[in-house]
């Protein structure tokens, strides 16, 4: 199985100068090409990702300058 997270990656860093604005130190959920919410919490972010999105493919990422950050991501379709 292959995943292939390139856009979400993408998104996260043409959109993360406007999101360190607002966002910074927050994790966002990331689906397709949409950062679609923020949490304060990694636990927040995977909890609300699977609730919305279940077991399909999503990506979390911390907001913040480091990119070696942790990031999670799920898809087992």
């Amino acid at each position: 199985m292959t995943v292939d997270l390139q856009t979400e990656f993408q998104t996260y860093c043409a959109r993360l100068p406007e999101m360190l604005t607002k966002h910074d130190g927050q994790f966002v959920v990331i689906r397709g090409a949409n950062p679609v919410h923020y949490a304060r919490t990694y636990e927040g972010a995977l909890d609300w990702a699977y609730q919305k999105f279940g077991l399909e493919r999503f990506f979390v990422k911390k907001v913040t300058e480091d990119l070696a950050a942790a990031h999670f991501t799920r898809d087992l379709g």
